[in-house]
């Protein structure tokens, strides 16, 4: 572990701690009726603080790991040749795409590693998985869903949504059929995710430029923001469909009478229409009450690999419910790879999750590798926009196929603020 790390970890210890006094302070002193200004100002910096440790943490973590997966021989020298050869002829037309020469050179190169070439250039086998593994690490979505590689947007899964079925048999006993298999489909909904990085021509023709980090870090930082948002609450429409797109239905797995719509979630309500209850109220609200609710309305074999997901400013609230002991719910992770955890489960930051408010879905809780699946369309593609670049700057379109849509509605739950 580096220093720096473990100053960031023993600095995130300092601030919980910090934080929990300052809470408690500030629930004392609105028993006693008296003013929190000072503190809610405090409590706001000490949360900032929290939250910026949280992320230079992960930071730090992610580049270990890639320094590991370098060691342990994971880097770029074990491309084959014809995709090494590939890769040159894309980096010596990036930096001139005016060159007829060199563009029908990087197709002849494209074309002996078993890429088509239509609709544009294909980006490097290299270039396209450092994009792929730097979306993993932008994208939080695609390190807790399913990810399938697929050659089709007609793609489709067949789920079981009765589940397996079972019987009991002696030895000799005759083997009767089990109730027949509920099969439903489901097919992502695809669309083409862009990005239009832009730099100037001198940038290009300068040898120190590091087009290939360049186009990965533009193109993948890009992509990361469309999908975050589309896998949440994407509409389906040339795009993923997000787990929240739909109605979902406060019935539970097991009702029969009515059930609940096969692809809605079921939602656990907060009890306060606007938010959370408050423990200020008279007769005092149970704020984490919910939080309790909604885990245990998981099934069991989906709670293992179960986490909750929520934007910042909501992980700003739950930060401070405790439960009837007196113990706060949410805990920082204080060992390398440790996630921060409320009611020790992981906590997933994804600021496209929608707020705190009236009829909002603020928190997601389940298994998301069971209940989310994406679907990355093989290829990635390029090509220089020459119609609406400016003089002396070059625009590269870059662009790929993704799908995405709920597949388990049993493996999510999500909280509505609802009384």
């Amino acid at each position: 572990m580096s220093n720096d790390l473990e100053q960031t970890i023993e600095k995130l210890g300092h601030s919980f701690e910090e934080f929990k006094k300052a809470q408690d302070d500030r629930l004392q002193a609105l028993e006693k009726n008296q003013s929190t200004a000072e503190l809610d100002e405090k409590l706001q910096r000490i949360e900032s603080e929290m939250n910026e440790l949280s992320s230079v943490k992960e930071r730090l973590e992610s580049v270990e790991l890639n320094q590991n997966r370098i060691a342990a021989g994971g880097g770029q020298g074990d491309i084959s040749p014809e995709a090494k050869e590939h890769m040159d002829a894309f980096l010596k037309w990036a930096r001139n795409p005016k060159d007829h020469k060199a563009a029908s050179e990087l197709q002849q190169k494209a074309v002996s590693v078993g890429t088509a070439t239509a609709g544009g250039h294909a980006l490097p086998e290299v270039i396209s998985r450092e994009i792929e593994n730097k979306l993993i690490d932008l994208s939080p979505m695609r390190q807790v869903a399913t990810v399938e590689n697929v050659g089709t947007t007609d793609y489709k899964k067949l789920v079981n949504v009765r589940g397996a079925s079972y019987g009991w048999v002696g030895e000799t006993d005759a083997r009767s059929e089990t109730d027949t298999s509920t099969l439903q489909e489901v097919a992502p909904t695809f669309g083409t995710l862009y990005a239009f990085p832009q730099t100037t021509e001198e940038a290009l023709n300068d040898l120190f430029f590091d087009v290939q980090s360049w186009i990965r870090s533009e193109a993948s930082v890009a992509m990361s923001k469309g999908e975050g948002k589309a896998y949440i609450v994407g509409d389906g429409s040339k795009k993923p469909t997000g787990f929240l797109n739909g109605t979902p239905e406060n019935i539970g797995d097991e009702e029969t009478s009515p059930s609940r719509t096969f692809g809605q979630l079921e939602y656990i309500a907060t009890g306060d229409s606007s938010g959370f209850p408050s423990m200020q109220d008279s007769p005092p609200g149970y704020p984490g009450d919910v939080l309790l609710d909604t885990v245990y309305s998981l099934k069991a074999g989906y709670r293992g690999n179960a986490r909750f997901l929520c934007n910042k400013a909501t992980l700003n609230t739950v930060r401070k419910f405790k439960d009837t002991e007196g113990n706060y719910m949410w805990a920082p992770g204080l060992q390398v790879g440790e996630p921060n955890r409320l009611l020790g489960y992981p906590t997933v930051e994804m600021e496209d999750m929608p707020d705190v408010g009236s009829g909002n879905f603020p928190i997601a809780f389940g298994d998301f590798r069971a209940g989310y699946l994406i679907c990355n369309l093989v290829g990635m593609r390029v090509t220089v926009d020459d119609n609406i670049t400016t003089p002396g700057y070059v625009k590269f379109y870059i662009r790929k196929r993704v799908g995405g849509k709920l597949m388990n509605d049993d493996a999510i739950k999500v909280i509505k603020c609802e009384a």
